[in-house]
Protein backbone atom coordinates (compact mmCIF):
# COMPACT_ATOMS: atom_id res chain seq x y z
CA UNK A 1 0.00 0.00 0.00
CA UNK A 2 1.17 3.52 -0.72
CA UNK A 3 1.58 6.06 1.64
CA UNK A 4 0.61 10.04 0.95
CA UNK A 5 2.38 12.11 3.76
CA UNK A 6 0.88 15.46 5.23
CA UNK A 7 2.87 17.56 6.88
CA UNK A 8 0.84 20.18 9.31
CA UNK A 9 1.59 21.91 12.77
CA UNK A 10 5.41 20.13 12.73
CA UNK A 11 3.67 16.66 12.55
CA UNK A 12 3.21 13.88 9.90
CA UNK A 13 0.04 12.25 8.83
CA UNK A 14 0.60 9.10 7.04
CA UNK A 15 -2.77 7.80 4.91
CA UNK A 16 -3.06 4.30 3.37
CA UNK A 17 -3.63 5.73 -0.59
CA UNK A 18 -3.84 3.72 -3.18
CA UNK A 19 -2.26 5.31 -6.96
CA UNK A 20 -4.70 5.02 -9.65
CA UNK A 21 -4.81 5.68 -13.22
CA UNK A 22 -7.46 7.67 -15.10
CA UNK A 23 -9.69 4.24 -15.97
CA UNK A 24 -9.21 3.21 -12.93
CA UNK A 25 -10.15 6.36 -11.01
CA UNK A 26 -13.71 6.40 -13.10
CA UNK A 27 -16.71 4.82 -11.26
CA UNK A 28 -16.05 7.61 -8.62
CA UNK A 29 -16.83 10.42 -10.93
CA UNK A 30 -20.14 9.13 -10.62
CA UNK A 31 -21.55 11.60 -7.77
CA UNK A 32 -23.62 8.28 -5.97
CA UNK A 33 -20.62 5.82 -6.73
CA UNK A 34 -18.35 8.30 -4.75
CA UNK A 35 -21.45 8.73 -1.51
CA UNK A 36 -21.14 4.62 -1.37
CA UNK A 37 -17.31 4.59 -1.45
CA UNK A 38 -17.51 7.07 1.20
CA UNK A 39 -19.78 5.13 3.65
CA UNK A 40 -18.05 2.37 2.73
CA UNK A 41 -14.99 4.23 4.54
CA UNK A 42 -16.53 5.29 7.35
CA UNK A 43 -17.52 1.04 7.97
CA UNK A 44 -18.41 -2.00 6.36
CA UNK A 45 -21.67 -2.39 4.80
CA UNK A 46 -23.67 -4.51 2.42
CA UNK A 47 -25.88 -3.20 -0.67
CA UNK A 48 -29.42 -3.07 1.06
CA UNK A 49 -28.66 -1.26 3.95
CA UNK A 50 -26.68 1.37 1.66
CA UNK A 51 -29.63 1.84 -0.33
CA UNK A 52 -31.87 2.46 2.83
CA UNK A 53 -28.85 5.04 3.91
CA UNK A 54 -28.26 6.64 0.96
CA UNK A 55 -31.63 6.95 -0.99
CA UNK A 56 -30.07 5.23 -3.33
CA UNK A 57 -31.89 2.76 -5.87
CA UNK A 58 -30.75 -1.04 -4.54
CA UNK A 59 -30.59 -1.81 -8.40
CA UNK A 60 -28.09 1.06 -8.60
CA UNK A 61 -26.22 0.05 -5.54
CA UNK A 62 -25.58 -3.64 -6.98
CA UNK A 63 -24.40 -1.76 -10.18
CA UNK A 64 -21.84 0.51 -8.32
CA UNK A 65 -20.64 -2.03 -5.97
CA UNK A 66 -19.78 -4.04 -8.54
CA UNK A 67 -18.01 -0.73 -10.74
CA UNK A 68 -15.76 -0.62 -7.40
CA UNK A 69 -15.19 -3.81 -6.86
CA UNK A 70 -13.91 -4.39 -10.65
CA UNK A 71 -11.28 -1.25 -10.01
CA UNK A 72 -10.57 -3.05 -6.71
CA UNK A 73 -11.00 0.13 -4.84
CA UNK A 74 -13.42 -1.83 -2.35
CA UNK A 75 -13.07 -5.41 -0.78
CA UNK A 76 -15.44 -8.04 0.67
CA UNK A 77 -15.33 -8.08 4.06
CA UNK A 78 -17.47 -10.38 5.07
CA UNK A 79 -20.72 -12.51 4.64
CA UNK A 80 -23.61 -13.07 7.17
CA UNK A 81 -26.95 -14.08 6.54
CA UNK A 82 -29.80 -11.43 6.89
CA UNK A 83 -33.19 -12.10 6.80
CA UNK A 84 -32.88 -15.74 5.61
CA UNK A 85 -30.26 -14.02 2.85
CA UNK A 86 -26.63 -14.26 2.45
CA UNK A 87 -25.49 -10.38 2.61
CA UNK A 88 -22.27 -9.32 1.20
CA UNK A 89 -20.50 -6.63 3.35
CA UNK A 90 -17.94 -4.18 1.42
CA UNK A 91 -15.20 -1.74 2.77
CA UNK A 92 -13.15 0.38 1.16
CA UNK A 93 -9.63 -0.87 0.40
CA UNK A 94 -7.41 2.72 1.19
CA UNK A 95 -8.08 6.11 2.74
CA UNK A 96 -7.25 8.26 -0.07
CA UNK A 97 -6.29 7.79 -3.75
CA UNK A 98 -3.52 9.67 -6.04
CA UNK A 99 -3.85 9.85 -9.85
CA UNK A 100 -1.22 9.61 -11.85
CA UNK A 101 -1.93 9.34 -15.86
CA UNK A 102 1.82 8.30 -16.94
CA UNK A 103 3.33 5.99 -14.40
CA UNK A 104 5.90 5.08 -16.74
CA UNK A 105 7.46 7.96 -17.44
CA UNK A 106 7.74 9.13 -13.94
CA UNK A 107 9.33 5.74 -13.42
CA UNK A 108 11.82 6.36 -15.78
CA UNK A 109 12.92 9.36 -13.60
CA UNK A 110 16.07 9.82 -11.47
CA UNK A 111 14.53 8.19 -8.09
CA UNK A 112 13.92 10.27 -5.05
CA UNK A 113 14.18 9.09 -1.35
CA UNK A 114 12.89 11.92 0.72
CA UNK A 115 14.17 12.49 4.32
CA UNK A 116 12.86 14.86 7.06
CA UNK A 117 13.67 18.07 6.33
CA UNK A 118 16.84 19.53 8.44
CA UNK A 119 18.12 23.20 8.53
CA UNK A 120 20.88 22.02 10.08
CA UNK A 121 24.82 22.95 9.88
CA UNK A 122 25.71 19.24 8.14
CA UNK A 123 23.16 20.94 5.41
CA UNK A 124 24.31 23.72 5.37
CA UNK A 125 28.30 21.94 4.24
CA UNK A 126 26.32 20.19 1.90
CA UNK A 127 24.08 22.70 0.53
CA UNK A 128 26.58 23.04 -2.92
CA UNK A 129 25.67 19.65 -3.52
CA UNK A 130 22.14 19.88 -3.21
CA UNK A 131 19.18 21.27 -5.48
CA UNK A 132 16.46 22.54 -3.28
CA UNK A 133 17.51 20.25 -0.32
CA UNK A 134 18.19 17.23 -2.36
CA UNK A 135 21.60 15.67 -2.50
CA UNK A 136 22.61 15.90 -5.78
CA UNK A 137 26.21 14.84 -6.91
CA UNK A 138 28.19 11.87 -7.68
CA UNK A 139 30.48 10.18 -5.30
CA UNK A 140 33.15 8.43 -6.84
CA UNK A 141 35.26 5.87 -5.45
CA UNK A 142 38.21 4.10 -7.28
CA UNK A 143 37.83 1.24 -8.83
CA UNK A 144 39.02 -2.01 -6.50
CA UNK A 145 40.25 -3.17 -10.03
CA UNK A 146 44.36 -2.20 -11.07
CA UNK A 147 43.69 0.79 -13.34
CA UNK A 148 45.04 4.04 -13.81
CA UNK A 149 48.49 5.00 -14.02
CA UNK A 150 49.48 3.68 -11.04
CA UNK A 151 47.77 0.56 -11.59
CA UNK A 152 45.86 1.37 -8.19
CA UNK A 153 43.33 -1.37 -6.11
CA UNK A 154 41.08 0.90 -4.01
CA UNK A 155 40.25 -0.68 -0.76
CA UNK A 156 37.70 2.24 0.72
CA UNK A 157 34.82 1.91 -1.52
CA UNK A 158 33.00 0.27 1.64
CA UNK A 159 33.11 4.02 3.29
CA UNK A 160 30.87 5.20 0.86
CA UNK A 161 28.13 3.61 3.33
CA UNK A 162 29.15 5.77 6.39
CA UNK A 163 29.64 8.83 4.13
CA UNK A 164 26.06 7.74 2.33
CA UNK A 165 24.54 7.86 6.14
CA UNK A 166 25.87 11.09 6.61
CA UNK A 167 24.28 12.84 3.71
CA UNK A 168 20.91 10.84 3.87
CA UNK A 169 20.47 12.22 7.48
CA UNK A 170 21.47 15.49 6.60
CA UNK A 171 19.36 16.29 3.26
CA UNK A 172 15.91 16.30 2.46
CA UNK A 173 16.32 13.40 0.05
CA UNK A 174 18.89 11.63 -2.25
CA UNK A 175 18.83 11.75 -6.00
CA UNK A 176 19.93 8.31 -7.55
CA UNK A 177 21.98 7.06 -8.63
CA UNK A 178 24.75 8.29 -6.78
CA UNK A 179 27.97 6.05 -6.44
CA UNK A 180 29.81 5.69 -9.48
CA UNK A 181 33.12 3.88 -10.03
CA UNK A 182 36.40 6.54 -11.35
CA UNK A 183 36.52 4.17 -14.29
CA UNK A 184 33.54 4.81 -15.34
CA UNK A 185 33.35 8.66 -14.61
CA UNK A 186 33.80 10.84 -17.45
CA UNK A 187 37.51 13.04 -17.45
CA UNK A 188 37.37 16.28 -15.21
CA UNK A 189 37.05 18.35 -17.85
CA UNK A 190 34.34 17.33 -19.40
CA UNK A 191 32.06 15.94 -16.26
CA UNK A 192 29.59 18.49 -15.78
CA UNK A 193 28.61 17.80 -12.28
CA UNK A 194 28.95 18.38 -8.37
CA UNK A 195 31.34 15.18 -7.53
CA UNK A 196 32.87 13.70 -3.69
CA UNK A 197 35.88 12.05 -5.03
CA UNK A 198 37.14 9.08 -2.19
CA UNK A 199 40.10 8.28 -2.00
CA UNK A 200 43.44 9.37 -3.14
CA UNK A 201 45.25 9.88 -6.74
CA UNK A 202 46.94 5.89 -6.72
CA UNK A 203 43.58 4.51 -6.51
CA UNK A 204 40.95 7.46 -8.08
CA UNK A 205 41.73 9.04 -11.38
CA UNK A 206 39.45 11.78 -10.72
CA UNK A 207 41.86 12.69 -7.34
CA UNK A 208 44.70 12.48 -9.51
CA UNK A 209 43.13 14.81 -11.66
CA UNK A 210 41.55 17.68 -9.58
CA UNK A 211 45.06 17.34 -7.33
CA UNK A 212 46.67 20.08 -8.90
CA UNK A 213 44.04 22.74 -7.62
CA UNK A 214 43.98 21.47 -3.93
CA UNK A 215 45.46 24.19 -1.30
CA UNK A 216 46.64 20.89 0.81
CA UNK A 217 47.49 18.46 -1.91
CA UNK A 218 49.28 15.26 -2.48
CA UNK A 219 52.94 15.52 -3.31
CA UNK A 220 55.03 11.75 -4.56
CA UNK A 221 58.69 12.09 -4.89
CA UNK A 222 60.28 8.82 -6.13
CA UNK A 223 57.10 7.03 -5.23
CA UNK A 224 56.98 7.87 -2.10
CA UNK A 225 53.68 10.37 -1.16
CA UNK A 226 53.14 13.05 1.28
CA UNK A 227 50.64 15.79 1.87
CA UNK A 228 51.81 19.43 1.92
CA UNK A 229 49.49 22.18 3.14
CA UNK A 230 49.79 25.35 0.96
CA UNK A 231 47.81 27.04 3.74
CA UNK A 232 50.32 26.49 6.51
CA UNK A 233 53.48 24.95 4.96
CA UNK A 234 53.01 21.87 6.73
CA UNK A 235 54.23 18.29 5.09
CA UNK A 236 53.14 15.31 6.44
CA UNK A 237 54.26 11.87 6.21
CA UNK A 238 51.79 9.57 8.31
CA UNK A 239 49.62 6.52 6.55
CA UNK A 240 46.84 7.78 8.74
CA UNK A 241 46.74 11.75 7.21
CA UNK A 242 43.66 12.53 5.85
CA UNK A 243 42.13 15.56 3.95
CA UNK A 244 38.71 16.73 3.56
CA UNK A 245 38.56 19.71 0.98
CA UNK A 246 35.69 21.46 -0.74
CA UNK A 247 36.43 23.80 -4.08
CA UNK A 248 34.54 25.38 -7.03
CA UNK A 249 34.47 22.61 -10.46
CA UNK A 250 37.67 23.97 -12.21
CA UNK A 251 36.18 23.60 -15.38
CA UNK A 252 32.18 24.25 -14.75
CA UNK A 253 30.65 26.98 -13.08
CA UNK A 254 28.26 26.75 -10.35
CA UNK A 255 29.27 23.19 -10.00
CA UNK A 256 31.39 21.90 -6.59
CA UNK A 257 33.76 19.18 -5.77
CA UNK A 258 34.45 17.57 -2.30
CA UNK A 259 37.38 15.49 -1.65
CA UNK A 260 37.81 13.33 0.75
CA UNK A 261 41.13 11.08 1.01
CA UNK A 262 44.10 9.80 2.40
CA UNK A 263 47.47 8.37 1.51
CA UNK A 264 46.37 5.65 2.36
CA UNK A 265 43.09 3.53 3.49
CA UNK A 266 44.15 4.74 7.19
CA UNK A 267 43.67 8.01 6.16
CA UNK A 268 40.58 8.64 4.22
CA UNK A 269 38.82 6.33 7.34
CA UNK A 270 40.15 9.34 9.32
CA UNK A 271 38.67 11.98 7.19
CA UNK A 272 35.40 9.52 6.63
CA UNK A 273 35.44 9.49 10.37
CA UNK A 274 36.11 13.15 11.35
CA UNK A 275 33.53 14.15 8.90
CA UNK A 276 31.06 11.32 10.70
CA UNK A 277 31.63 11.64 14.55
CA UNK A 278 33.50 15.35 15.09
CA UNK A 279 31.08 16.78 12.37
CA UNK A 280 30.46 20.48 14.15
CA UNK A 281 34.88 20.60 14.28
CA UNK A 282 35.02 19.50 10.72
CA UNK A 283 32.82 21.81 9.11
CA UNK A 284 33.43 24.81 11.22
CA UNK A 285 34.99 27.99 8.40
CA UNK A 286 38.12 28.68 8.56
CA UNK A 287 40.06 31.98 8.89
CA UNK A 288 40.90 32.35 5.33
CA UNK A 289 37.87 30.84 4.26
CA UNK A 290 39.30 28.43 1.84
CA UNK A 291 37.08 25.15 3.50
CA UNK A 292 40.39 22.57 3.81
CA UNK A 293 41.15 20.32 6.80
CA UNK A 294 44.22 17.54 7.68
CA UNK A 295 42.86 14.98 10.36
CA UNK A 296 45.12 12.49 11.43
CA UNK A 297 43.22 8.91 12.45
CA UNK A 298 44.20 7.42 15.96
CA UNK A 299 43.12 4.13 17.30
CA UNK A 300 42.74 4.88 21.02
CA UNK A 301 41.56 1.12 21.88
CA UNK A 302 44.55 -0.20 20.79
CA UNK A 303 42.63 -3.43 18.23
CA UNK A 304 44.34 -2.20 15.28
CA UNK A 305 41.21 0.13 13.85
CA UNK A 306 40.68 4.06 13.91
CA UNK A 307 38.34 5.07 16.19
CA UNK A 308 39.38 8.72 16.77
CA UNK A 309 40.42 11.76 14.98
CA UNK A 310 43.02 14.52 15.38
CA UNK A 311 42.38 17.75 14.03
CA UNK A 312 46.20 19.45 12.40
CA UNK A 313 44.88 22.05 10.64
Amino acid sequence: MDKLIIEKNNEELQIETKILTASEISPLINPDCLKIFKKLQEKPSFPAELSKELGINEQKVYYHIKQLKNKKLINLEKTEERNGALAKYYSASFDSFAIIPNLEAIEKRPKILKKTNLKNEPFTFLKEFTKKGIFSAKIVVGSPDPHGKFKGRARDGHLVAELACFIGANCNGVELPIVFLDTAVKDLRNENSNLIILGGPVTNKLAEQINEFLPIKFNSEKGNWTIKSKITGKEYFEDSIGIIEKLPHPYFKGKWIMVIAGKRNAGTTASILAIAKKTKQTIKETENKTFARVVEGLDINGDGLIDEVEFKE
